[in-house]
């Protein structure tokens, strides 16, 4: 287990704020997964204040896809946005 972890940047209003709680979830355990992954990764690299934060990546799993930025400072990987491709598209831009 490692101490990373994960949040929304800015927030999650702005992040997943139009998808409902079920595609909200998808998102968050692929959240979780990626900061697990990381942390794995990561083990025996000391911080290099050179190397402070990733550049954006992007991971797809099933139907999430997320954007995110590994923040090596914090051990936190920051969510910057995530689509759910199953969500209705009500969901996903607030029209229907």
């Amino acid at each position: 287990m490692s101490d990373w972890t994960w949040e929304y940047n800015p927030d999650a209003e702005h992040v997943v704020g139009n998808l409902s709680e079920p595609y909200r979830r998808d998102v968050e355990d692929l959240a979780r997964r990626i900061a697990e992954a990381i942390g794995v990764r990561r083990i025996g690299h000391p911080f290099d204040i050179q190397e402070s934060a990733s550049g954006v990546k992007t991971h797809a799993e099933g139907p999430v896809m997320i954007w995110y930025q590994e923040d090596y400072r914090d051990d936190v990987v920051l969510i910057l946005r995530a689509q759910h491709y199953l969500a209705p598209a009500a969901d996903q831009d607030g029209e229907e």
